[in-house]
């Protein structure tokens, strides 16, 4: 890897601790303000659009009502892969894990995310939920459905 990818890794990482730390306050606006707008997401062969960031940040506070009810405390997050796209945009693949209070792995997968640099600060512009989708379903509590 090279040095600018190398920094570009360091600064997702940190935009990935950021991120989980939203989640873990269970704060949607806290979560939207990572993204740019609109954004996109797809689960299950489904595209979904975000206009703003209030619209992101109601559906992901019907998300964080889900993960509430299946006790989930803390999420982590770890950058698996980078590709870059161009010298402010790259995608992003990632390692998401759920876990209880007690630390213990509820759920785990992985999510791929066009990030873009914007006003020099690392945003998602889209994502690919399948991944999220699939993990839940796999254990008996379907996501979005």
């Amino acid at each position: 890897m090279n040095l600018i990818l190398d920094d570009v890794r360091t600064e997702l990482d940190a935009w990935c601790q950021s991120y989980v730390i939203a989640f873990a306050a269970y704060d949607a606006e806290a979560i939207a303000a990572h993204w740019t707008f609109p954004a996109l997401t797809t689960q299950k062969g489904q595209s979904f659009a975000f206009k703003s960031a209030e619209h992101f940040a109601s559906n992901t506070g019907r998300l964080l009502d889900f993960y509430k009810k299946r006790r989930v405390h803390k999420a982590v997050r770890h950058v698996i892969d980078l590709l870059p796209m161009s010298d402010d945009a790259v995608s992003m693949t990632v390692e998401d894990e759920m876990r209880d209070p007690e630390d213990q792995l509820i759920v785990s997968w992985r999510a791929a995310y066009v990030m873009q640099r914007v006003n020099g600060r690392w945003k998602a512009a889209a994502a690919i939920a399948d991944g999220e989708v699939a993990a839940w379903a796999e254990i008996g509590t379907p996501l979005g459905g």
